[in-house]
């Protein structure tokens, strides 16, 4: 299924684990999917709880219905030297729905706001790149309603877009609902139309991410 670029999202696949030293310092860096804050915040705390005699813990986090919701944490460490560079290494491997933690021991050389930058974007990057991506795509659902005899011209049509079926129903009627991606939702639903000849009902639904 090849998934409009504009509706493409990539996540990451499972959770990656990093460890870089520089001067002495250690850090330690975890990349996990993070739909919402929430699920980042759990995260951030479990490191913390496991790491609790570390001197920072320094995350970014990245929304998945939305990218452009952000946040980042320096977390004691000069402004812009560690949350900011774990949120650069996320964008530039054009994720979303994830967390990076990275976890600082101090090793009693100071590094400068500039080694702190590097180090921290290092580790980060590291993190994603074990972690693997995972692609998908902000998608529409279309709850359908159809006589039995469409059944296969109907599904022949869904076939042919960026689609994946939610879910089905035999009763009276078919019932079937589909997530088609977003840019894609109103060409699919002119197009049944017409292939039904307006025997079939059609439900927009809500919109989010979707992974088939």
């Amino acid at each position: 299924m090849q998934i409009p670029e504009e509706d493409l999202v990539t996540t990451v696949a499972g959770p990656g684990a990093a460890e870089t030293r520089v001067k002495g310092s250690r850090f330690l860096a975890v990349a996990e999917a993070a739909p919402e804050r929430g699920d980042a915040g759990k995260i951030v705390r479990r490191e913390e709880k496991k790491y609790h005699d570390a001197a920072h813990h320094c995350w970014a986090w990245r929304a998945l219905a939305g990218p452009q919701e952000q946040f980042y944490d320096d977390d004691g460490e000069p402004a812009g030297t560690a949350g900011a560079p774990i949120l650069q290494a996320v964008e530039r491997a054009g994720l979303c729905g994830v967390v990076v933690v990275v976890t600082r021991y101090f090793g009693g050389v100071k590094l400068g706001t500039g080694g702190l930058a590097r180090a921290y974007g290092e580790a980060a990057g590291l993190a994603l790149e074990a972690a693997g991506l995972r692609h998908g795509m902000i998608a529409r659902e279309l709850e359908l309603s159809f006589d039995y005899p469409l059944t296969g011209r109907i599904t022949r049509l869904v076939e042919s877009f960026p689609a994946v079926v939610v879910s089905r129903r035999f009763e009276a009627r078919v019932g079937l609902n589909i997530a088609v991606a977003l840019s894609r939702a109103d060409s699919l639903a002119g197009s049944l139309t017409e292939a039904a000849a307006g025997k079939i009902g059609i439900a927009l639904l809500g919109a989010g991410p979707v992974f088939p």
